[in-house]
């Protein structure tokens, strides 16, 4: 056993919940846009205002809070009174249940309860919003906004430890422009404060700085989609890379749920054109014109291929916006009929797969072992130890 090894072990034996650091991450808010004119509103607690470390607005004056935009800066109206221009404002929190509303008045949003602090930049083109909030605080937003309310608990214990495994990993993915993560699908789905579900606060708080990572003690990247069609992906599948943890395996749990199928017509001379056109396919040779309207796969392949033909299934379900990159196809009259299974890229843990395990009783634990070959969880204090200090895992 080597010294890596062993000192894993001490750890685990000893525990290592003592160890754990409170840490926050900076979200940024790109659902929000890049407005002129946006509305903050106090929804619980109290906050104050500064810009460069000098308070503008004390807790007794922060209620609601018209932002405004122009060459020169941020201006902000509150009470009747302007203050500004500024280049960055910063809503700091007096307690720890602090909520505020915020929403895009120009161009206009929605407006989304938020936790913690607030940051305010002066973009390029419009003002940049970023939440700084407490990692548990943002699981539980992620939880609910990827896995939707009534759900099992141990389902919502299962997403929030490989969400907070994803976005660690993933930390520096938007650095230079601030802020760690943002709050689209090109990171993970987050529309603020977990409100509809008790369970799933109770499960982010409950597997607090539980973490996946590999076998050399390194996060995973603990993808996952909303339903496999019966068996999950490996990664060199779908991607480039293989992963020792992302491998196919069969998953029963998932075929009779919402995603497990779908079907999609196009017109036939639609997609003999697309192919003409994108992928250069020669249509001349009979043969090859057959192969593409009759596709019949026995398993899940990373290229639609027929003959000579080889075109990667990710283009064409990006493409096609089909609900996944596994499907047959057929001719029907004037159609090419897609008859698919799954709903996502299928790699990793299949959240409807997931859902229903929980529902039979499966633990958490068992769970994630499941769909994850041969990864360890851990405390994120454990990672801490194996890291200098100047490549730790805090934040800021």
């Amino acid at each position: 056993m080597n010294l890596r090894s062993s000192l894993l072990l001490v750890f685990l034996f000893l525990g290592t919940g003592n160890f754990i650091k409170a840490e926050t991450v900076l979200i940024g808010l790109e659902q929000l846009g890049t407005p002129y004119i946006a509305s903050f509103r106090l929804a619980q607690g109290s906050y104050r205002v500064l810009a460069s470390d000098k308070e503008i607005l004390s807790k007794d004056q922060v209620h609601v809070v018209e932002l405004k935009m122009d060459k020169n800066g941020i201006t902000l109206l509150s009470n009747g009174k302007s203050y500004g221009p500024f280049k960055e404002l910063k809503f700091r929190i007096d307690e720890w249940d602090s909520e505020f509303r915020l929403k895009a008045v120009q161009p206009k949003s929605k407006d989304h309860i938020y936790q913690d602090n607030l940051i305010v930049k002066a973009g390029k083109l419009g003002m940049v919003f970023i939440n700084e909030v407490n990692i548990e605080k943002y699981v539980a937003g992620v939880v609910e906004s990827e896995g939707g309310a009534n759900k099992p608990l141990e389902y919502y214990k299962v997403q929030s430890i490989i969400s907070r495994t994803y976005m660690l990993a993933n930390k520096r993915r938007h650095i230079f422009e601030g802020y760690h993560v943002c709050d689209q699908v090109h990171c993970q789905v987050y529309h603020g404060k977990s409100r509809f579900d008790e369970n799933i606060p109770q499960a982010a708080w409950e597997t607090k700085g539980s973490v996946l990572v590999d076998g050399e003690i390194e996060l995973i990247t603990a993808a996952f989609h909303s339903n496999c069609g019966g068996r999950t992906s490996d990664s060199e599948t779908i991607w480039t890379k293989p992963l020792s943890y992302l491998k196919s395996r069969e998953d029963s749990f998932c075929l009779h749920q919402p995603h497990s199928h779908w079907e999609k017509s196009i017109e036939s001379k639609s997609w003999l054109s697309y192919l003409e056109r994108k992928h250069k396919v020669r249509l001349e040779d009979k043969s090859t014109e057959e192969a593409v309207l009759a596709y019949f796969p026995s398993e899940k392949t990373r290229y639609f291929q027929a003959g000579d033909l080889k075109i990667p299934l990710t283009e064409v379900r990006k493409d096609w916006k089909l609900k996944s990159s596994f499907f047959t196809i057929y001719e029907d009259a004037d159609s090419v009929k897609f008859t698919g299974r799954g709903f996502g890229h299928g790699v990793g843990l299949c959240q409807e797969g997931a859902m229903k395990m929980a529902e039979l009783g499966f633990s958490f634990n068992e769970i994630i072992h499941f769909y994850y070959t041969d990864v360890h969880l851990i405390q994120l204090s454990v990672i801490d130890f194996f890291r200098d200090e100047e490549d730790g895992f805090l934040l800021h």
